[in-house]
């Protein structure tokens, strides 16, 4: 397993600017569920799945536009790396660090 269980404080490399999201993670078995809070507020995760140290989510966001983030990451130790994808738009870079 990932250990991908607890908070972690993640940075969205958008074409917009850099997001913040704090995520609390829990799994079990395969399936990965939580939250993401950021400046508009809690958004739970769907679709959400870890196969080895690769962890799978979508944030389905209402503001400031609305928008699906589909994450693609990997954990490595207490980072996570990888991208995000919103429809046409290249991947965004993401960066992770666990909370605590």
């Amino acid at each position: 397993m990932t250990g991908i269980d607890g908070h972690w404080a993640i940075e969205v490399a958008t074409l917009a600017g850099s997001r913040r999201y704090d995520l609390t993670l829990t799994t079990a078995g395969t399936v990965l569920t939580g939250t993401a809070v950021g400046a508009t507020g809690p958004v739970p995760l769907t679709s959400g799945r870890v196969i080895g140290d690769q962890v799978e989510f979508r944030l389905d966001l209402a503001a400031p536009l609305p928008m699906s983030l589909v994450f693609d990451l990997r954990v490595v130790g207490d980072r996570l790396t990888g991208t995000a994808r919103s429809g046409p738009f290249p991947p965004s870079t993401v960066v992770g660090t666990r909370l605590g």
